[in-house]
């Protein structure tokens, strides 16, 4: 009897098992009562169909990847810490101003230096005062009103002085030779006791003495107060004589300005400047010189070329002019005949005739010339050869027959 209750203890199943045994059979019973089917065994699955031949045969379609923007936004979020703790970590960047501060300041250090190396004593640097701002003043009407008031007063008075006192009472002329005083004052347009001593033009009266009086050169007026003008002219003393391509006489200073047309007397009075004439001249301007056209031929028959202007010629007589006004002997020379440059002649009067050979030299040829004619005797008379060509450095003397 033992023996089969042993058998049948250790036969029966442990309580746990029992109560296992029960839950799993309460789950089954559960699922049956709810309607769901109950799981197949594996022997009772029904297999898996493989694709047919034309299935596996068609081309798979190529997936499209799809854009990860939910990566990129969260890189670029993961970055903002780590910039954040880079720029915080980071000192920040000294501007233009700090760094001339630190300049200055390193200046001035070594100034301190150097002052105490040579002993010398250091000055404190004084502060920069403050700057004060203050409120503008309020627009006053009446301080405007007399400052306007007082403005006018003075602009009053000074026009008023001017045109009681400064009167010119008084004009005089200084430099003149070849007209009077009363012609220069008449010409100047200024009338004693009605202008201004301050105020007249004085371009306006310069331009009229020029225009009324052709041997005026320059112009210039002096004051002197409380009442005088003084005129200061400078004049052509002596004009020479020179045609225009028409023919006609025209009155030239040695500078080639035109001064006034001319006559055959006052040709005849005056240094005649033969070979060269004057295109188309007009009174107070510079001359400018007339070109003729050759005539010449050459063997060949056909025109000679122009070897010799006639600005040449007329620069040519203009230094001869000048030189003898330099050697003060200009009322003396009858002529100047510049018609070939490479013999020019001059006529002394009309004792000497002077070759001077080219133009080269002119103003020492020149003075040569008058060195020799105040050797020479009252009676003498002939050719000056002063052109250096027959006899260098000498003068060649070869009287009249």
């Amino acid at each position: 009897m033992d023996t089969t209750q042993k058998t049948r203890r250790e036969a029966a199943p442990p309580p746990s098992a029992q109560q296992n045994n029960g839950a799993m059979r309460t789950e089954e019973e559960q699922r049956t009562a709810a309607g769901k089917p109950k799981a197949r065994p594996a022997e009772e699955r029904k297999p898996v169909r493989k694709a047919s031949a034309a299935r596996r045969a068609a081309p798979a379609k190529k997936k499209q990847p799809v854009k990860k923007k939910t990566a990129v936004k969260k890189s670029e979020e993961q970055d903002v810490p780590d910039r954040k703790r880079s720029y915080g970590n980071s000192k920040p960047k000294k501007t233009v101003s700090d760094k001339l501060e630190g300049m200055a300041k390193q200046r001035q250090e070594k100034k301190i230096a150097k002052a105490k190396a040579a002993g010398k004593p250091i000055r404190p640097k004084q502060p920069t005062p403050a700057v004060i701002y203050t409120e503008p003043a309020a627009f006053n009407r009446n301080r405007l009103l007399v400052q306007l008031v007082t403005v006018v007063a003075i602009v009053a008075a000074l026009v008023t002085g001017l045109s009681v006192f400064f009167k010119v009472e008084h004009i005089t002329v200084s430099g003149a030779k070849v007209y009077d005083e009363w012609a220069i004052k008449n010409a100047s347009g200024l009338v004693e006791g009605q202008d201004n001593l301050l105020t007249f033009s004085r371009p306006r009266a310069g331009a009229l003495i020029k225009a009324n009086l052709p041997y005026v050169d320059t112009v210039r007026f002096g004051i002197k107060l409380p009442d005088t003008v003084n005129i200061i002219v400078k004049e052509d003393q002596v004009a020479y004589a020179i045609k225009d391509q028409d023919g006609t006489w025209w009155m030239m200073n040695s500078d080639g300005r035109v001064v006034e047309m001319g006559d055959n007397s006052k040709a005849s009075n005056n240094t005649q400047v033969l070979g060269v004439a004057l295109e188309a001249p007009v009174a107070d301007e510079r001359g400018v010189a007339f070109e003729v056209m050759t005539t010449e031929t050459t063997p060949e028959g056909e025109l000679a070329p122009v070897t010799v202007t006639g600005a040449q010629r007329l620069t040519a007589a203009l230094q001869i002019l000048q030189a003898l006004e330099a050697n003060g002997i200009v009322g003396d020379v009858a002529s100047v005949d510049v018609s070939r440059l490479e013999n020019i002649v001059l006529w002394y009067g009309s004792r000497y005739q002077v070759n001077l050979g080219d133009s080269a030299n002119l103003e020492y040829k020149i003075a040569c010339m008058n060195d020799v004619i105040l050797q020479m005797n009252d009676w003498q008379s002939g050719i000056l050869d002063i052109s250096f060509t027959i006899w260098p450095n000498q003068v060649g003397y070869t009287p009249f027959a």
